[in-house]
């Protein structure tokens, strides 16, 4: 069996991995609060996924964004056949799947030009020749005023893993088994040097809290992680001076909380930071500050920054709602990479009330009493809501609820038998949901039985989950809260079929 392709795990399906930054709304959002003008999601635009693993990110924006079109490469057979299967049964005929390499699809002649480009957990962990082909790619392929999403792998966060990471690839090419029975077995000849007092363990204490982390997550994600022949982190001044080369700027991260650098790095850095007015540099010194491991860089090719009536407007046409996981109010701790933030109560007690009430325009958050006099920290607390994922930007324009709901019940089903689905599409975010097994149950019945509720509802999804041999510790506190929070959310934002109105910006 021919493991890997390219130095890449190749014949072992890569885990399904959601990330909320790869949402057109997302990022729109973000950028606008950056002062960059974006694509409009509610207009016709162009999205090309490359590296897109089985596709769960694809389908999913597929669905919740009509206007879209929508392309997802790989070059895993396996995960473009998933991919395809789940697009027909669901009908969306808005999304390509396509299986081919980065050099393959760089070297084409012609081919759509893309408002979008998006990567996560592909340019740090492929071959120097794909890395050139990607630029390639992009190079051609993105439109002036293009947005691409780069997710890799960053110094100085990860510098010292290197040679741990090095080390479990050499061991798991000599083992035997499949990807996850190879890694256990470099993870455990790793340990045993660990144990022996090894050196580079006393001076990289990191390296050994890494790898006890590990060892609690799953391990066909951290196969996949972790069994590639060209891992590495990269400088993120070399990665904002290649894209530069082939006309990209650097606007920003698809991190919310890292563009505010009160929040990103520490007090006592700010004033050296302030000093510096090369972004190349700048960057990497924030890297350094907050010893960053994963960055989420965005790139504009051609940026128009907004004018100051336009910055404003942009954001008062904004609206926003909140999360099933919101708290209604109070003080709010923010655990960042510098530590513990604090969230004012008076700002965000009353942001909180406001949103849990239903989806909010901006001007409708800005007109509150309580928040009129905090206008200047509204922003900036809307972004640091979306990261810490309790409030997300709408869908401005129409929404496709039976596209959505007819995903969802085949994620709903997959993940009762153990496809490992763990997320709905939501039509009125344009972007996905967070759900566990039980909420997925109750997906599954509310998109046969839209009026069911209450004790029938519970019995059913949980006799549902009984049936196909799943256990749910605390059914009744869970249950309490999908019921209080989590459902009225969902009929809120279009994921079940409901008698909730819509929100004012999508009627």
């Amino acid at each position: 069996m021919m493991l890997w392709n390219d130095g890449y795990l190749a014949d072992f399906p890569y885990p399904h991995q959601v990330h909320p930054e790869l949402s057109p709304t997302w990022l729109a959002a973000v950028l606008t609060a950056l002062g960059q003008r974006a694509p409009e999601p509610g207009a016709g635009f162009s999205y090309c996924e490359l590296g897109c693993g089985q596709g769960l990110n694809s389908l999913l924006l597929a669905a919740a964004n009509p206007a879209g079109r929508f392309l997802a490469v790989d070059f895993n057979a396996r995960h473009i056949d998933h991919g395809q299967r789940l697009a027909l049964a669901a009908g969306l005929d808005n999304l390509v799947f396509r299986q081919a390499g980065f050099v393959e699809l760089a070297d084409e002649e012609g081919g759509e030009a893309f408002d979008f480009i998006a990567l996560h957990g592909v340019f740090s962990w492929v071959s120097p020749a794909s890395r050139a082909a990607i630029l390639r790619f992009v190079e051609r392929r993105l439109k002036p005023g293009g947005v691409l999403y780069l997710a890799y792998m960053s110094h100085p966060g990860l510098s010292a893993f290197v040679s741990a990471q090095r080390f479990i690839w050499q061991a798991a090419q000599r083992a035997e088994g499949d990807p996850v029975q190879r890694l256990r077995i470099a993870l455990d000849a790793l340990q045993r040097w660990q144990v022996a007092g090894a050196g580079y363990f006393i001076e990289h204490p990191d390296v050994a809290r890494r790898l006890a982390s590990g060892r609690g997550q799953d391990l066909a994600f951290l196969a996949h992680e972790l069994l590639c022949e060209h891992w590495a982190p990269l400088h993120s001044a070399e990665v904002i001076e290649s894209l530069a080369a082939v006309g990209c700027t650097f606007v920003g991260s698809a991190t919310p909380l890292e563009n505010i650098d009160e929040l990103a790095v520490p007090g006592h850095c700010l004033p050296l930071l302030a000093e510096l007015d090369d972004v190349a540099q700048r960057e990497s010194a924030r890297d350094m500050a907050c010893n960053q491991s994963l960055r989420r860089d965005l790139y504009v090719r051609t940026p128009r920054a907004l004018s100051a009536d336009e910055h404003r407007q942009a954001l008062l046409d904004g609206c926003w709602a909140g999360m099933p996981d919101a708290p209604d109010q109070g003080a709010l701790r923010f655990d960042t990479r510098i530590g513990p933030v604090e969230g004012e109560a008076t700002l965000f007690s009353p942001l909180l009330q406001a949103l849990a009430e239903g989806p909010q325009r901006f001007t409708e958050l800005a007109s509150r009493p309580a928040l009129a006099s905090q206008l200047s920290g509204l922003n900036p607390a809307l972004q640091m809501l979306a990261w810490a994922g309790h409030a997300h930007p709408m869908l401005t324009g129409a929404v496709a609820a039976e596209r959505c709901q007819g995903l969802n019940r085949l994620l709903a089903e997959g993940a009762l038998l153990g496809e490992g689905y763990g997320h709905l599409a939501a039509p009125s975010l344009g972007a996905p949901v967070a759900a566990s097994p039980l909420e997925m149950a109750c997906a599954r019945v509310l998109l046969e039985h839209p009026q069911l509720r209450g004790s029938l509802l519970r019995e059913t999804a949980l006799a549902l989950l009984r049936r196909h041999g799943w256990q749910v510790e605390d059914a009744a506190g869970h249950w309490q809260r999908f019921e209080a929070r989590t459902l009225p959310a969902w009929l809120q934002l279009g994921v079940v079929a409901g008698d909730a109105r819509p929100p004012e910006n999508q009627r």
